[in-house]
């Protein structure tokens, strides 16, 4: 007869109430959690903004990192942003531009599951812009004792025999170092010789 002013007899009412949901780790955008309120449940989908450093895959994730030419031919490590701690990599000698390198158990928290996903880096190798005259002749002169090279190298020559000469070398520093590298090659034949 009488009902109540704020349910109009249904017993129930609509009520705003702030609550504290708790973010799942490793959770991905569009996934859907069920999570009980009061007597109720409600359904959240969560949205994951992208980053602009990490790649996601699932519970991989996926980073890119360039090293120098010398870091390359040479080896060496870098320091890189890992989603929980930064990670030290060691570069092997001879690694070539994107060489992908695995970094297991250092991606994200798997949500449903146990462990955690892996951290991929993709490696890039970033040759110099300019070169001072130095690391020229340093370069020329590997060049011409590159084997195997493909086409041609932009300031070198082809000899008789096939053997690369580097064209202008107007302060004589590659001819500097070949003669170095000669003079080292002969004392080192003498050495075996005796």
């Amino acid at each position: 007869k009488n009902p109540c002013k704020e349910c109009n007899g249904a017993g129930q009412t609509n009520q705003r109430q702030k609550i504290t949901v708790p973010v799942p780790a490793g959770i991905e955008d569009g996934q859907t959690v069920r999570m009980p309120v009061g007597r109720k449940e409600v359904f959240i989908t969560f949205r994951v903004e992208k980053s602009d450093y990490f790649q996601r895959k699932g519970s991989d994730v996926h980073t890119e990192a360039t090293i120098s030419l010398a870091q390359a031919a040479l080896g060496g490590a870098i320091r890189v942003q890992g989603v929980y701690e930064d990670l030290n990599v060691q570069i092997p000698a001879g690694t070539s531009s994107h060489t992908k390198m695995k970094m297991t158990g250092k991606g994200l928290k798997r949500v449903s599951g146990y462990g955690y996903g892996d951290h991929f880096i993709n490696i890039k190798i970033k040759p110099p812009k300019t070169l001072n005259e130095k690391q020229r002749a340093l370069l020329q002169a590997y060049a011409e004792l590159e084997p195997g090279t493909p086409g041609t190298i932009q300031g070198l020559t082809y000899a008789l025999g096939g053997k690369k000469v580097v064209i202008d070398d107007p302060e004589g520093l590659v001819g500097g170092l070949r003669e170095a590298l000669e003079d080292e090659a002969t004392q080192d034949s003498n050495k075996e010789k005796n």
